[in-house]
C-alpha cells in the first residue's frame, strides 16, 4: 500500500482560536510607527504590545500541544542571549539591558509565535487569507500617497497624537512619490510587499484570490525602490523556476545558479569599472545611492574586522566626513557591526536552517501542502537577499521572524508524517503484491 500524507481541506474556513494571536501580531505589523508609547524608557510599538499579549497564549498552546524541537530553535535562543551580552560588553550594562533586551524581544517572540501557532499548511493559508484585506488597504493607501505626491496617514497621526513629524523621503521618481504607507520607510514597505508575492501565488485557494493577491504584491512599485523591483523580479523568477522544475523535472535551480555565476564573471571581465559598479549603475534608480551603499560596506566592513567578536555596539562607526548619515542600509552588515561575527553566524543559521528544513520536508508532503512550503521558502529567499541592501527594523524584522517560525513549525510537522514509499509495479521484489500474485 502506498503511504501518502493526505492534504487538509483546501477550502478556507473560520479562523481557529489558536491562530488568532498570530493574526493579531500580523496586523499590528501593519500599524504606523506613531502609535507607540514609552514605559520606563522602553518604546512599545503596536507589534511589541501584540507580541507581549500573544506570549501567554503561545506558551499555553505549546504546553497543550508540544512542538517538535529543531536546531533552528537553539540558534534563536543563542541570538536572544547574544544581543544583550554583546551590547553589555561593547557599550554598557544599561544599554545591554535596554536595547539588547528589546532586540531579543523582537527577534525571539516573533519566532516563538510562528512556531507555536502554525501546525499545518492549512493554518498558513488561513492566516494569509485573513491578512490579505489589511495588505490591500496598505497598497490602496500607498497608491493614493504616491499618485497625489503627499504623505498622508503618518503625518496626520503625528499631529493628532503630538508626535514628531515623521522623517519620510519627499522624493519623486518617474512621476511618483516614494510611498511608505504605514512603514517607517518606503524600502521596508517595498520588501514587505515583494516578498508576499509568493504567498499570493502559493497560499491562495482559488484563481480569483490568487490574481488579487499577486496584483496587490505589485503595489511595491509605489515605493519606486530598486530593491522592491528586484525583489518582485526575483519572486516571479523563482515561481516560474519552481513550476518548470516540478512539471518538467528539470534541475532548473542548479542551472540558474550556474548561469548567474557565469554571467557575473563575464560582467566582471568585460566591464571596465568592475562588477559592483556595473550592477549599481544598471540595477538602481539612483546610482548615487548605490555608490553610497558600496561605501557603507567598505567602511562598515572595516569596523567589523576591527571588532570581530562583540562588535561596536550602538556607538558611531568610523567613516569619511562626507558620509554624514550614520545609517547602515544592510541588515547582514549592521548585525555584524553591532554584535560581531557570532551574531552573523547565528542569524544566518536561523535563516538558512529554516530554508533547508522547508526544502527537505517537501518530499514528505502532499503536493498541495508542498506549495505552502514553496511559498514560505521563496518569501525567505527574498527577505534574505534584500538584507544585503536593506536594514530591517521594527515591525518588518519581527514579521520576518514570524514567517521563519511558521516555516520551521510546518517543516517539523511534515517530518512526523510517514515517508512516502516509491511503488514500482514492474520491480520483482519479494514484497511487491503484483510479483506475489503472479508467482502464487
Amino acid at each position: 500500500m502506498i503511504a501518502m500524507i493526505m492534504p487538509p481541506t483546501l477550502h478556507a474556513g473560520r479562523l481557529p482560536k489558536q491562530l488568532m494571536p498570530l493574526l493579531f501580531v500580523a496586523y499590528t505589523c501593519l500599524l504606523p510607527h506613531e502609535l507607540n508609547f514609552d514605559i520606563s524608557g522602553l518604546t512599545l510599538f503596536p507589534y511589541r504590545v501584540a507580541l507581549l499579549l500573544a506570549l501567554p497564549f503561545s506558551i499555553s498552546l505549546i504546553v497543550r500541544s508540544p512542538i517538535n524541537p529543531s536546531y533552528v530553535d537553539a540558534f534563536v535562543v543563542f541570538m536572544m542571549a547574544w544581543f544583550p551580552i554583546s551590547l553589555t560588553l561593547s557599550t554598557s550594562f544599561p544599554v545591554g539591558m535596554e536595547t539588547g533586551l528589546s532586540l531579543a524581544f523582537d527577534y525571539g517572540l516573533g519566532y516563538l509565535i510562528g512556531r507555536a501557532s502554525i501546525r499545518s499548511a492549512e493554518d498558513m493559508r488561513l492566516i494569509f487569507r485573513y491578512l490579505l484585506p489589511g495588505v490591500i488597504a496598505l497598497v490602496a493607501l500607498m497608491a493614493v500617497e504616491s499618485i497625489s505626491h503627499r504623505n498622508l496617514l503618518r503625518p496626520i497621526l503625528a499631529r493628532i497624537l503630538g508626535k514628531p513629524e515623521p522623517l519620510l523621503p519627499d522624493v519623486l521618481r518617474m512621476g511618483l512619490l516614494r510611498a511608505a504607507g504605514t512603514f517607517p520607510h518606503p524600502i521596508l514597505s517595498g520588501v514587505y510587499l515583494a516578498a508576499l508575492l509568493s504567498f499570493g501565488w502559493y497560499l491562495t485557494h482559488n484563481a480569483k484570490t490568487r490574481i488579487i493577491a499577486v496584483l496587490v504584491s505589485f503595489g511595491a512599485i509605489f515605493t519606486v525602490s530598486s530593491v522592491a523591483v528586484i525583489g518582485l523580479f526575483m519572486a516571479v523568477a523563482l515561481v516560474v523556476a519552481e513550476f518548470i522544475q516540478r512539471v518538467g523535472r528539470i534541475p532548473i535551480f542548479p542551472l540558474a545558479v550556474g548561469y548567474l555565476a557565469v554571467m557575473l564573471v563575464g560582467i566582471s571581465q568585460v566591464s571596465e569599472s568592475g562588477l559592483a559598479s556595473t550592477l549599481v549603475r544598471y540595477l538602481t534608480f539612483d546610482s548615487a545611492t548605490g555608490f553610497y551603499r558600496m561605501a557603507i560596506w567598505d567602511y562598515g566592513g572595516a569596523e567589523v574586522m576591527r571588532h570581530p567578536v562583540i562588535g561596536i555596539g550602538v556607538r558611531d562607526w568610523l567613516r569619511p566626513t562626507m558620509m554624514v548619515n550614520d545609517t547602515v542600509d544592510a541588515y547582514w552588515l549592521l548585525i555584524t557591526m553591532m554584535h560581531g561575527f557570532p551574531a552573523l553566524i547565528g542569524a544566518t543559521a536561523v535563516m538558512l536552517g529554516a530554508m533547508l528544513m522547508l526544502l527537505r520536508s517537501q518530499r514528505f508532503q502532499h503536493p498541495a501542502d508542498r506549495n505552502v512550503s514553496a511559498g514560505i521558502l521563496i518569501f525567505l529567499v527574498i527577505a534574505a537577499a534584500s538584507g544585503f541592501t536593506v536594514h530591517y527594523w521594527e515591525a518588518l524584522n519581527s514579521w520576518i521572524l514570524v514567517v521563519v517560525g511558521c516555516g520551521v513549525s510546518l517543516s517539523t510537522q511534515a517530518k512526523c508524517a510517514p515517508e512516502p514509499i516509491n511503488f514500482d509495479p514492474l520491480s520483482q521484489r519479494s514484497d511487491n503484491p503484483i510479483y506475489l500474485a503472479s508467482t502464487s
